[in-house]
């Protein structure tokens, strides 16, 4: 009996042992996600992230798996009794710190499990306190105590429920379409325009809550309905392209946090009436609860380590819910709340008198995270901006990377998408004069979608349906002499991924022997590695099919020229692609090697154009990656860009977001059947509606689109039954509908390696003059053509 006695004691020594070294890992984690939390906005990868992961996942796993066991064990000692009050602070650790409510886009479509858990926790704690406190003859003072503890933990846990609710992509296009359009754009009048207006960061966050609207309801719903009555506030949105380009990139960076906030923190229930509410009752019942465990608590019969683990939870706790209070009080997201309720009492007490400024000027005081030992303080808005990081791949650069041991284990062990991001996109930077050029052209092609008489005018239907086709096209018609635009022949890849890897590899051929240097060599580099990274590592943020296979077996292409020409440098691998018909040392069988003789000829017909002008063709090859990141961009999944903003946010989501100011447009239309010449319905409708001034801008697009066709008309014939315009794609033929878009070519005419040549001969005229196949009447293609342009 004795020695079964003193085993039942060791066990629940252990037990209780067991129970404290859980809560404080709980309250480390809390802690963890306190501090750690905002590096999300900026970063993608890193150490720290996945720190912040397994504090996110460990704080949801040991709440439970304590409350069960506490729920379980026997009626316990006036030991055990402080150590079940400690459950209390586990709701506290359940509801989150207010800067992260979600971990992933995933969190939020779960929010529906999560309030179940909500009831079931909340449940399992009032049974823990019942059973050990309450009937344990814990005291009338640590019962209500508890009472307190247990009544903001649950407010607080049923808080971040209401969070991941709200953050859901699906309820906030529910709740977009209940908003009426007159609540759109508030403060849309006080927005200062021109070029040369200042708007430091706190300025941009005010005016990107006015414009958040815009922003919510195209992650909410990319389609617009361009009969709504909110697009009347489009000339409001559309003011941020009269100011500079970093004005303008500033704005729209902290829209995007704005909805970071909305998706990934508690925000969207904080500034509530209901949030209010709790952040001003939590720190004082917080600070009452402490005084009276201080005071009024007999402690006698405890441990000092447990009397000093709850000073640590009641004291720690309070700070914390103080620091809440006084960031949601200090934030902007205080001032837009008040803003729209001007008849409000509050209104004119705070904002009208300038308290809330004051306040806010006092809180960011406080911030010691802010301050910088080599220069001046900065902004206090500054850590919403984007960081600028785009991650950089070279195709040419990797074939030629050896495989190091970290690369290695991360593929053994399943993680090397995580270690090539990781890799790939610490330390790149776009300079400031990168962003300018970029930024500049961007805002330029967006302008000019909805400006009159504009002669390099874009049309919503250019920028989401071709990616460098329209540039190319323009480029030909203004540069090229007559009669020599047959010479100057583009070609574009049939599929998008496709096409960024195949001009990826022509645009570094074409800059090695163009050997130019300065800011737009350095924007096209930086624009063409940054895609071909979303391709390789990030292809959920590409639109179209993923071509990851095609990718990898054209990189190992290269391998093996690499390896066989005993080559090393990217520059001379690239003098070697654009030297392949002079070298009969290798010759490929595979297909995928189309792809890197594809990309050579288009560098070669750049080169050849050498003659024309240089700058032009540099402004040319960039304009068409503009293109690219334009249509990678808009046509990508506000999914995906929704998914993006928890990893530090990319350059194709701002590009987006600058899309939606300039008008509203949507994704995935088809084109008119090429047979058809028939209007269809609702364009005819919506052609109706137009205005004299739009009508005449159409009219005159149709009418030089109809001399351009009829001058191409004399020299347009067929292509002929036995050969096709396009390098031989063995072992497949591209299909349409289950039909053969490209006569095939018999086998004895098929001449596999060697380079495929352009040049016409009499049985074979020049690519430019064929007029591409038309697909069977009755269905429909996409407007991007598939045709060398």
């Amino acid at each position: 009996m004795e020695e079964q006695g003193w085993m039942n004691r060791v066990a629940q020594l252990l037990n209780l042992w067991e129970i404290r070294v859980a809560v404080l890992s709980s309250f480390v984690a809390h802690l963890l996600l306190v501090l750690l939390s905002s590096i999300r906005r900026r970063k993608a990868s890193g150490v720290l992230m996945l720190i912040l992961w397994l504090a996110y996942q460990f704080s949801s796993w040991v709440a439970p798996y304590t409350l069960s066991n506490l729920s379980l064990g026997n009626t316990s000692s006036r030991r055990q009794q402080l150590v079940a009050f400690w459950t209390t602070f586990l709701l506290h650790h359940l509801g989150g710190s207010d800067n992260i409510s979600a971990f992933s886009l995933e969190d939020n479509k779960l929010s529906a499990r999560e309030a179940l858990n909500v009831i079931s926790r909340v449940a399992g704690a009032s049974y823990v306190l019942y059973k050990h406190v309450y009937i344990g003859g814990g005291g009338g003072t640590l019962i209500q105590v508890s009472i307190i503890i247990f009544a903001i933990g649950a407010a607080k846990y049923l808080e971040r429920a209401c969070a991941l609710w709200q953050g859901n992509l699906g309820n906030i296009s529910s709740s977009s379409k209940k908003k009426q359009a007159s609540r759109l754009f508030t403060g849309g009048s006080s927005i200062r325009t021109g070029t040369d207006c200042q708007l430091d960061d706190e300025d941009a966050l005010m005016v990107a809550h006015d414009m958040l609207p815009l922003c919510k309801r195209a992650m909410a719903d990319s389609s617009v309905d361009t009969e709504s009555p909110e697009n009347n506030n489009l000339d409001t949105s559309r003011k941020i392209f009269t100011m500079r380009w970093d004005k303008t990139c500033k704005v729209v960076e902290m829209e995007l946090s704005l909805m970071y906030d909305i998706l990934y923190t508690k925000a969207a229930v904080i500034h509530t009436p209901l949030g209010y509410s709790i952040r001003v009752a939590s720190p004082l019942a917080i600070g009452a609860a402490t005084v009276l465990f201080g005071f009024y608590y007999n402690k006698e019969g405890q441990t000092i380590p447990d009397v000093i683990i709850t000073y640590a939870l009641l004291v720690v706790t309070l700070l914390l819910d103080t620091r809440w209070l006084l960031r949601a009080l200090g934030s902007t997201w205080t001032h837009a709340f008040l803003d729209a309720r001007p008849q409000s009492w509050l209104h004119h007490e705070l904002l009208c008198s300038g308290r809330w400024r004051r306040l806010r000027h006092f809180v960011v005081s406080l911030d010691l995270g802010r301050l910088c030992l080599t220069g001046p303080p900065r902004s206090p808005s500054s850590h919403r901006r984007w960081s600028g990081t785009v991650g950089q791949y070279s195709v040419l650069q990797e074939c030629m990377r050896k495989i190091s041991v970290c690369s290695a284990a991360a593929k053994a062990i399943g993680l090397e998408d995580v270690w090539n991001e990781y890799q790939h996109s610490k330390g790149h930077k776009f300079s400031q004069d990168v962003k300018r050029v970029v930024f500049t052209r961007v805002s330029k092609v967006l302008r000019s979608t909805y400006e009159e008489d504009n002669d390099g005018s874009y049309s919503m239907k250019d920028i989401t349906t071709s990616w460098g086709q329209e540039t190319a096209k323009r480029y030909k018609e203004k540069n090229t002499p007559k009669g020599e635009e047959e010479k100057f022949v583009l070609a574009f890849g049939r599929e998008f991924q496709e096409d960024i890897l195949v001009w990826h590899i022509a645009t570094k051929i074409f800059l090695v022997h163009a050997e130019k240097k300065g800011t737009l060599v350095d924007a096209i580099v930086a624009l063409s590695e940054h895609l071909v990274f979303l391709m390789a590592v990030r292809p959920y943020m590409l639109p179209g099919l993923a071509l990851r296979s095609l990718y990898e077996a054209t990189l190992k292409s290269l391998q093996g020229l690499c390896s066989s020409s005993r080559t090393t440098g990217e520059e001379k691998l690239a003098r070697i692609l654009v030297n392949k018909d002079e070298d009969g040392n290798w010759i490929f069988h595979e297909e995928t090697t189309l792809l890197v003789l594809e990309g050579a000829n288009i560098a070669v017909e750049l080169l050849k154009a050498d003659d024309l002008n240089m700058p032009k063709l540099l402004e040319l090859v960039f304009n068409i990656w503009v293109d690219k990141l334009l249509y990678a961009g808009t046509r990508c999944s506000r999914e995906s860009h929704a998914r993006q903003l928890g990893r530090g946010g990319d350059l194709t989501t701002i590009v987006w977001i600058m899309a939606e100011h300039a008008g509203p447009f949507r994704t995935g239309e088809d084109g008119p059947d090429v047979d058809c010449d028939e209007m269809p319905a609702d364009e005819k409708q919506r052609a109706e509606k137009k205005k004299p001034d739009e009508k005449k801008r159409d009219e005159k697009k149709s009418e030089e689109k109809k001399k351009a066709d009829e001058k191409k008309d004399g020299d347009k014939y067929e292509p002929q039954a036995e050969w096709s315009p396009y390098p031989p794609q063995f072992p497949f033929y591209p299909t349409y509908g289950g039909l053969p878009m490209f006569p095939q070519i018999p086998e004895d005419q098929q001449a596999y390696g060697g380079a495929w040549t352009d040049q016409p001969t009499p049985d074979r005229p020049p690519v430019a003059a064929l007029t591409p196949p038309k697909p069977p009447k009755g269905r429909r293609r996409r407007y991007a053509t598939l045709y060398p342009v």
